[in-house]
């Protein structure tokens, strides 16, 4: 099996930067924010413009993975090829094009259509797009598909962009021509590392994203009502309903916490249980849901 890396792509550096750029924003913001919480809880200035920086170092919390995976993505890059097919691989994945099935090989995809066309080539182009003549198109390319390799099955294309071109080219024909040794199917078989399967679920990753955008919306509630609040608030009933204690007003800011934090087990173990049962799976990010609604009417029913 021979193996080619991608060519050189200026994106793959310019993701690396931005990477960078991202990490030390999230460095400088968490260390404030940080700091903030290092005084003793009864100090704490929970307000609107503390629940922006929290939203801040989400925010850029999310652009570091995000731009980890794509930067980590483009380095591990890499195609294959032996006597019954194209492989390439990346983070562990694996896109499996059989040579019996490629029909031909060009140089160049003018007019293609890309997702997410503006931040495309950060570390390499990726997900699927559309030829000018409306082909679905998987881009697997350290470069824009009109500059990349474009191979044509009876079904897809696939963007491609091997470091030695020409010696690419030459073999793949040498070796359609000997002809395969076994069948093939295309397909994309993923990695477990990142749980693939588990994220691609449509009604997995809705559910979590409402989830914890509901947690987000309860901080930020709960930091707009919180310099109102009374220094001790009523936070323990006896079986009457009566006041049986008061508490300092800043035990209410836990209560979103163990909403996130039970929210953030559920996700772990639905990873974990989705390939054996994924309905369990789905059930557990729904009560994610269910939890960040019911401490949601714990939190009203304290602060108002």
């Amino acid at each position: 099996m021979r193996r080619w890396k991608p060519k050189f792509a200026l994106g793959l550096w310019f993701g690396l930067l931005l990477l960078l750029g991202a990490l030390a924003g999230a460095g400088y913001v968490g260390f404030r924010f940080a700091q903030t919480l290092t005084r003793a809880p009864d100090e704490w200035p929970v307000n609107l413009s503390l629940y922006g920086d929290l939203l801040l170092l989400v925010g850029l919390l999310l652009l570091v993975g995000l731009l980890a995976y794509r930067v980590i993505g483009g380095f591990t890059l890499v195609y294959e090829m032996d006597r019954n097919g194209v492989y390439v691989r990346w983070l562990g994945n694996r896109a499996v094009i059989p040579l019996s099935q490629i029909e031909r090989v060009d140089i160049g995809a003018p007019g293609a259509r890309m997702p997410w066309r503006p931040v495309q080539g950060i570390g390499s182009y990726w997900g699927q797009g559309r030829t000018a003549g409306g082909q679905q198109m998987h881009l697997f390319s350290s470069r824009a598909p009109k500059k990349a390799l474009l191979i044509k099955t009876s079904g897809d294309a696939y963007a491609i962009s091997p470091r030695e071109q020409d010696a690419f080219v030459q073999d793949l024909e040498q070796r359609r021509k000997l002809g395969v040794v076994k069948p093939l199917t295309s397909r994309i078989e993923t990695g477990r590392v990142f749980s693939y399967a588990f994220w691609n679920d449509p009604l997995v990753r809705w559910t979590l994203l409402l989830a914890f955008g509901l947690n987000l919306l309860l901080l930020g509630w709960l930091a707009a009502q919180y310099p109102d609040l009374a220094a001790t608030i009523e936070m323990r009933f006896n079986a009457a309903g009566q006041v049986a204690a008061l508490r300092p007003r800043h035990q209410v800011l836990f209560l979103p916490l163990a909403a996130l934090l039970l929210s953030l087990l559920n996700t772990g173990i639905g990873m974990t249980l989705y390939r054996r049962e994924p309905s369990g799976a789905r059930l557990l990010t729904l009560a994610s849901v269910v939890i960040q609604v019911l401490f949601g009417v714990a939190i009203a029913g304290v602060v108002l």
